[in-house]
């Protein structure tokens, strides 16, 4: 295998794409180089939106990967798979980039929505270097995240074409399926940046590594 070494030692940019939106959603995330693949999932949910509560996969490709990374991997699902597999806690991100040789690879989150993030990695200019202090940072947000259980991206296709429409015939269902009370209408372009960063700095000092103060 190669060897990856970044351009700046310390951190990493990754765009984190969602597949297969009927707008662009998308992330744009910096991480320290030293976190493990279960950290990197971490970052994800909270960058994006997720709520944690669903089965992950990252792989090298979509169909047929050479590495696959998930948590508490089952015995019984390898069967058949001509893959590596390696647990997220006990493989570092710079380890799975080595073995990728640092191309766009795949974060598949929830096996029955199939929400695809295509992730790669981007050039760190000299103010995200500057403003990066070790702990991870979204630098770029678009998109609203799609509400977990919606059906994938085409349930999320069908909620995001009904949810401000009062005359579709879905409309009052996804409305009360959200707790979405009156007619305000929902911006799936509005992403509330600081909100998410705020949740970055809660994830990094208190869920991965333990309030210390």
């Amino acid at each position: 295998m190669s060897k990856i070494i970044p351009l700046f030692p310390k951190l990493f940019k990754l765009k984190i794409n969602l597949e297969n939106m009927p707008f662009n959603i998308h992330r744009k995330v910096l991480v320290p180089t030293d976190i493990d693949m279960y950290e990197l999932h971490l970052i994800i949910q909270v960058a994006m939106g997720w709520e944690n509560c669903h089965l992950f996969q990252f792989g090298d490709k979509k169909k047929k990967p050479k590495i696959r990374v998930q948590h508490d991997i089952d015995e019984d699902d390898l069967s058949g798979h001509h893959s590596d597999s390696f647990e997220a806690e006990e493989l570092s991100l710079m380890e799975f980039l080595n073995y990728t040789d640092g191309k766009t690879f795949w974060y598949w989150y929830d096996f029955g929505d199939d929400w695809w993030h295509k992730i790669s990695i981007q050039k760190v200019t000299k103010k995200e270097l500057a403003d990066f202090d070790d702990t991870p940072l979204c630098t770029e947000a678009a998109g609203l995240c799609p509400p977990e259980d919606c059906g994938g991206p085409w349930g999320f296709a069908q909620l995001a074409e009904a949810i401000n429409e009062p005359k579709h015939p879905e409309y009052k269902n996804f409305r009360e399926w959200l707790g979405i009370k009156g007619r305000k209408k929902i911006d799936f372009d509005y992403v509330d940046i600081d909100a998410i960063n705020d949740n970055l700095d809660l994830l990094w000092n208190e869920w991965v590594f333990g309030d210390e103060d």
